[in-house]
């Protein structure tokens, strides 16, 4: 039995000489592993850019209970990308969040209201015409709502900082050294707050936007990605300056 669902591409290993496992989020299924045989084949059907991070498509596949690999029968683009592929920066922010949605996703059942975030999210990265290169801070504070640990609490401007260990404000310093300072603390409240269409007007230069990125991949390496470190934030870094 084989069904046809929207899927968003997470990662990939080679499986044989020229076959590939692609771990894929789909709108139907959730999380899965499918095989896609003879990709890196010659003469292969299926082109290999399909296969990039984040790649939003759509495909057959074959869909048997208690099935660990499904096998992968027709896969195109729905839609290509027109923005990400000949953007350094968009496609160097596809990379990163292609692994924190990841590391963060173990669902193997369907979340509609989850999917239709995350499509809708790579869409507005791909055709967006304005500076994107704090997109991927402003999308993490998103996905955290979904993914059920949103930052909670009052920010109060110049007295509170953001505990990360416990996910709220607080003017009560911890003893430990896991916690946003007062500055970056506002900064993080106002993007909370802020909607993808308006979240470029908060003032963030290199140094605010490293010191978010690099706690925002705390926060969720501490409630999130289960020990799993993300990694691909230092080759983000670098793209950015």
């Amino acid at each position: 039995m084989s069904n046809t669902t929207r899927g968003i591409i997470l990662h990939n290993t080679n499986y044989s000489e020229t076959s590939l496992v692609v771990k894929i989020y789909t709108e139907q299924h959730g999380l899965g592993s499918y095989i896609v045989s003879g990709v890196r084949a010659k003469n292969s059907r299926f082109k290999s850019n399909i296969f990039q991070p984040l790649s939003l498509v759509e495909l057959v596949a074959s869909n048997k209970p208690g099935q660990s690999m499904k096998r992968i029968s027709e896969i195109q683009l729905a839609p290509p990308f027109s923005g990400i592929p000949g953007d350094i920066i968009k496609s160097s922010i596809a990379i990163f969040l292609a692994e924190v949605i990841y590391r963060s996703i173990r669902e193997e059942e369907p979340n509609p209201t989850l999917f239709g975030f995350l499509h809708n999210s790579i869409q507005i990265l791909d055709l967006s015409h304005e500076n994107c290169s704090r997109f991927h801070i402003y999308f993490m504070i998103r996905f955290s709502r979904h993914l059920g640990f949103f930052p909670h609490g009052d920010c109060i401007t110049g007295q509170s900082i953001f505990n990360l260990e416990e996910g709220y404000f607080t003017s009560n310093q911890p003893v430990h050294d896991r916690f946003l300072d007062k500055k970056h603390a506002s900064q993080l409240f106002q993007l909370m707050h802020s909607s993808f269409d308006n979240y470029r007007d908060i003032h963030l230069n290199p140094t605010d936007a490293k010191a978010l990125l690099k706690a925002m991949v705390t926060y969720f390496e501490i409630h999130h990605t289960h020990g799993n470190p993300i990694r691909s934030h230092m080759v983000l870094e670098e793209v950015l300056g």
